[in-house]
């Protein structure tokens, strides 16, 4: 074989495996290279100052786009003058949904200070966890949470200052009311702060639990929020966007909630927000009254809207559409939702929180049912084969890579953010899937640990963590088992030798540590042994068998 010829074979070869990787092109280029502040503060400087941004079904409250302007500048000045908050620090929100999250957290990248969002519901245990990943200078919480934060003043030694969503006194002279922050400065002018590298400054840090393992806190840059909003404006992605109304009801620590949310407002529309534990009635019912237009939601909340009985008593003409995300929308609830709404199709949104952005999004009006949609502008996507590592191409089933504008790593952890991308700075999602002819991509399978219960990512590992603290348990492991509300999590629990303990005291002990997503809600069983592979790692799969074993 001659020379030329080896090369020429060379060449195609690498062309072909090149065309195997499924990549689009950005769309930010009309959008400046600025901080993700800059760029919002800008931006909805622009909408109707009348017009309501956001409106509270539980209090009733709504804050128009000159509140909103307002009352963000305000907070930011006094963040900085008040509590001395700096470009070096940090802060950590956990608080239920309002306007005063928005408030804070868009002080906050006004600022160019990273903020850490936090559940509201974290037990002290899961929040001295995360407190001490971000080491926050000001935590920013509701009112029933202050005595958790005080609780861990003495170990979390760089809290100095505690900010409650109340606006009456706590008796604390370390704790300050949010409207202390509101308050008006004359004669003070207020510019963003200019962020050099939005590829490489943090702008906010959410949790995830990674791939495997203990839970993470994800970095995200200014960058990822600026291809967030590239994508709410693109009329391709978001046909609706000029004058939506959006229905929210997940927490807004939920990586789908929070950066919908964020687009939305930078895009002028209006939020409707339920809060989780609103009534069915209330939920349904603010469909019908504020004419929602579009709805950002979860499997399980299409699920409750396509079945319960109170959709029919209501007139749900204005829903144009609706889009779910966290985890895959089976086909039978995708066709009772479409003749409850009568809309084309229910858009999937995939995504992974490292990422911070949807990587993939059904094309409005698709009917893929069982697909989660195209790659989005600005993403590049592999699937690699699990056990050679080989490229693979249509229609062949592997571990779905991406390269995006993703996170700059984990909180204090460079082993796990190195071992979370390939050589050429792909994310490694865990997720097995392919994508066919038509560049439609399929999710068949998951490679983590994670579970989902819900949507919501539950850790294994945590679970086994808290679980060894049990005086009577000598060793454990946790999986998911399927349920109507994604997966609950099983504990198979081996019994020290002499000592008793129950299902019911094992279920309890796990509750005084974690928030109701992580509960063993499928129970405990009790084994003899628990199967590990050769280097001592816990055979999930089998044990999942066991569980399939079951339901026999």
């Amino acid at each position: 074989m001659n020379t030329i010829f080896r090369q020429t074979l060379r060449r195609l070869s690498s062309q072909n495996q090149h065309s195997k990787i499924i990549t689009v092109p950005a769309k930010t280029s009309e959008i400046p290279a600025e901080s993700a502040g800059k760029l919002f503060l800008d931006k909805i400087k622009t909408h109707n100052r009348d017009a309501v941004a956001l409106h509270e079904i539980k209090t009733g409250i709504s804050c128009t786009y000159g509140d909103l302007i307002t009352k963000s500048t305000n907070f930011a000045i006094n963040l900085q003058r008040t509590l001395g908050v700096v470009q070096n620090d940090n802060v950590a929100i956990f608080a239920e949904n309002s306007h005063k999250f928005w408030i804070a957290t868009l002080a906050c990248l006004y600022l160019a200070v990273p903020f850490h969002l936090l559940n509201p519901e974290f037990t002290i245990y899961e929040l001295k966890r995360y407190l001490m990943m971000s080491d926050p200078k000001v935590v920013i919480c509701q009112k029933q949470a202050v005595s958790n934060v005080q609780s861990l003043r003495n170990e979390c030694t760089f809290i100095k200052s505690i900010v409650h969503y109340s606006d009456d006194g706590v008796g604390d002279k370390d704790v300050v009311s949010f409207k202390d922050l509101l308050k008006e400065n004359p004669n003070v002018s207020f510019e963003p702060e200019k962020v050099t590298d939005i590829n490489d400054r943090v702008a906010y840090m959410i949790n995830s639990s990674g791939t495997s393992g203990l839970p993470k806190g994800v970095m995200i840059p200014h960058a990822t929020l600026r291809t967030n909003i590239s994508h709410y404006m693109d009329p391709n992605l978001c046909p609706y966007h000029s004058d939506n109304v959006l229905l929210h009801v997940l927490r807004f620590q939920h990586i789908l909630a929070f950066t919908i949310n964020f687009s939305a407002i930078y895009g002028g529309n209006k939020i409707v927000m339920a809060d989780p534990s609103s009534s069915p009635q209330k939920f349904i019912e603010s469909i019908e009254k504020h004419k929602i237009s579009q709805m950002f939601i979860v499997p399980i909340i299409v699920d409750y809207l396509a079945t319960h009985p109170l959709v029919d008593q209501y007139d749900m003409s204005s829903v144009k559409e609706i889009s779910s995300g966290g985890s895959l929308l089976p086909s039978a609830i995708h066709n009772k939702i479409l003749k409850k709404f009568r809309i084309k199709a229910v858009r999937q949104v995939y995504g992974t929180t490292e990422l911070g952005i949807a990587v993939f999004i059904s094309p409005p009006g698709s009917v893929v049912t069982e697909s989660c949609g195209k790659a989005t502008p600005g993403t590049s996507v592999k699937i690699i084969d699990i056990n050679t590592g080989e490229l693979l191409g249509s229609n062949q089933r592997g571990e779905i890579y991406v390269k995006a504008t993703s996170m700059k790593g984990y909180i204090k952890d460079p082993e796990n953010t190195r071992a979370a991308f390939d050589a050429d700075g792909f994310y490694r999602t865990g997720d097995v899937g392919y994508y066919d002819e038509d560049l439609n991509f399929y999710i068949v399978d998951r490679l983590t640990d994670i579970i989902k219960y819900e949507s919501r990512q539950v850790p294994p590992a945590e679970l086994e963590d808290i679980l060894l603290k049990h005086p009577a348990i000598k060793d454990v492991a946790v999986v998911g088992k399927p349920d109507r509300k994604g997966e609950v999590a099983v504990a198979f629990v081996i019994k020290k030798k002499g000592v008793e303990v129950g299902e019911k005291e094992i279920v309890e002990f796990v509750k005084n540590f974690v928030t109701e997503e992580k509960w063993l809600h499928g129970g405990v069983r009790f084994v003899e042994n628990i199967p590990r592979n050769q280097i001592g790692k816990i055979s999930r799969k089998d044990l999942r068998k066991l569980l399939k074993e079951e339901l026999k």
